[in-house]
């Protein structure tokens, strides 16, 4: 040891006279050197510590040999000769020095020996519950492996189910054809739902342990309850039920079951080692319950990712490539969700040589449901525009087709639909409650498409046709209210005032894709890093 050589050390600076102990441990044959005052000297007594008569060797080298029992051990000090008083008192305070530091070293050995089962068994769950992603897998096992350690024959694994409100058993050992019920949250005496609440363990004997579990304690065996456990940074809720934090921790622990233990040979109670090493294997294993349920929502979060992402592919693909109404008129179209996927529609048609239909359509609200109606939408109003030229009639035929899905959903659609007719030199649209559908004309001035009925789904009835000039060089803008709700940081509106002066300082030249683009610059320079509220959607067309 080498607190001991130390010691030893220490003594031949203040005597001169060199020293060391060896020691004989309970068991062993060979002797081994506790310490010494300096390594040659513990070489110069090695071979007194193994003479068979220790005394006559250490008297026949000129040496001090004295008999000391050191913890579970006996042993010779060797010291050289010397008369000095002050030496001798040095020395006799040395020797009870060294044997309270050889008993703790003993008391520690023989724990470590105790508990070596209790070690191998936190080993051997580590190693299990790091082997799979699923404690429900390998609940057997761990409860054989606890109960067999702590001497237990009876024993159940209980796990909370919220919507029944009980314990509900997800391994049971040693109950042969019988059926261990679900405990209710609320049961008044069960042991589970007492270690439950508290957050920690419970044993019980007697009477008190036939009340608490009758299937596991039987005629009154004793009973170990303790709670798995994870960590918590404060005060966690679980069901209906506070759990309170433990003292002396900055958080608490939030129960997510239990595990129960009985049927101990000769009715011998648990110990509080026993009730020590479950309270570990609970932390332990309700630990690796919550790190796997992160990994599974994690999982499920990257799933739903990849989900969402192929939705919206899905989705974008739905909508009509801009270049399917050349070479008669040119277009440009945009949509961004303010979700992955969102209610916003738009659809290009190239009806015959002369005419060129134009939709825009605004699911009311986004997201999920919104992505559904607008799908539907499109699908319907793709068919209905090819088999009636007449922009009203197309969007009652639209109407007709999503009663029954914008009733249950109680969703709407702003819609409106225009034929540019150039042989006529008309402009035939049917707007149903769609606000931002513009006619530009070539220097720049915008005329509303005003609706002439509210947004599908919100009645039923004849929607109106308008019917306007249409001159060369003239544009359609369409957007949604997404674009001009946009919010900036300080919650202020983009507003369609502000799309209408973009357009008007759009040159002559432009494009549908110079316009779409200085559109959506203007809104993206309001927005900043601001998330969107809504969909933004915008079109653009222009026919010669």
């Amino acid at each position: 040891m080498t607190e001991v050589a130390a010691l030893l050390a220490a003594f031949l600076e203040a005597t001169g006279r060199e020293a060391a102990i060896w020691e004989r441990r309970e068991g062993s044959v060979t002797p081994s050197l506790l310490g010494a005052s300096s390594e040659a000297f513990g070489q110069r007594t090695e071979a007194g510590a193994t003479a068979w008569d220790v005394a006559t060797w250490a008297r026949s080298r000129a040496l001090h040999a004295q008999l000391v029992t050191t913890g579970d051990s006996v042993g010779w000090l060797f010291v050289e000769p010397g008369h000095a008083a002050d030496a001798d008192r040095l020395l006799g305070r040395l020797l009870p020095v060294v044997r309270r530091l050889t008993r703790e070293r003993d008391g520690a050995t023989r724990e470590l020996a105790e508990r070596y089962e209790e070690i191998n068994l936190l080993y051997a769950i580590g190693e299990l519950l790091g082997s799979s992603t699923s404690v429900e897998t390998i609940a057997d096992t761990l409860l054989i492996e606890l109960a067999t350690t702590v001497g237990a024959r009876r024993a159940v694994f209980l796990q909370t189910d919220r919507q029944l409100g009980a314990l509900v058993p997800v391994a049971t050992m040693g109950l042969g054809d019988r059926t261990y019920p679900p405990v209710p949250f609320d049961h008044p005496e069960h042991i589970a739902v007492r270690a439950f609440r508290s957050g920690s363990a419970c044993t019980e004997d007697g009477l008190a342990a036939a009340a608490g579990d009758p299937i596991l304690s039987g005629q009154g065996a004793p009973l170990l309850a303790v709670a798995i456990t994870r960590p918590s940074t404060g005060v966690g809720i679980t069901g209906t039920f506070a759990v309170p934090t433990r003292r002396g921790t900055e958080g608490g622990t939030i129960p997510l079951g239990v595990l129960v233990l009985g049927g101990r040979d000769h009715g011998a109670p648990f110990t509080a080692g026993d009730r020590k090493l479950a309270v570990a294997v609970g932390t332990q294993v309700g630990t690796a319950m919550h790190n796997a349920s992160l990994v599974r929502a994690a999982v499920e979060r990257q799933q739903m990712a990849r989900e969402m992402k192929l939705a919206n592919e899905l989705q974008l693909k739905l909508l009509p490539n801009p270049r399917v109404v050349l070479p008669e008129a040119r277009a440009a179209a945009r949509v961004v969700a303010a979700e992955i996927v969102g209610g916003d529609f738009f659809l290009l048609a190239r009806l015959d040589q002369a005419r060129t239909g134009v939709l825009i359509g605004d699911v009311s609200g986004h997201g999920y449901q919104s992505a559904l109606i607008m799908a539907l939408a499109l699908s319907a109003a793709g068919i209905h525009v090819q088999a009636a030229f007449d922009p009203s009639i197309a969007l009652e035929a639209v109407q007709r087709s999503l009663r029954d899905e914008l009733e249950s959903t109680e969703m709407s659609i702003s819609m409106c639909y225009a034929v540019i007719d150039t042989r006529a030199g008309e402009l035939r649209y049917a707007n149903a409650g769609h606000p931002h559908a513009f006619a530009m004309s070539a220097d720049g001035t915008c005329t509303r498409l005003g609706a002439v009925a509210p947004p599908l789904g919100w009645c039923e009835g004849t929607i109106e046709e308008s019917v306007m000039t249409w001159k060369p060089g003239n544009r359609l803008v369409f957007f949604t209210d997404g674009v001009v709700d946009a919010r900036n940081a300080m919650g202020g509106r983009l507003t369609e005032e502000a799309v209408l002066a973009t357009l008007a300082r759009v040159p002559r030249e432009a494009t549908p894709d110079d316009i779409l683009s200085r559109v959506f610059t203007r809104l993206e320079t309001h927005v900043g890093q601001t998330p969107l509220r809504d969909d933004c959607t915008v079109v653009v067309v222009d026919r010669p």
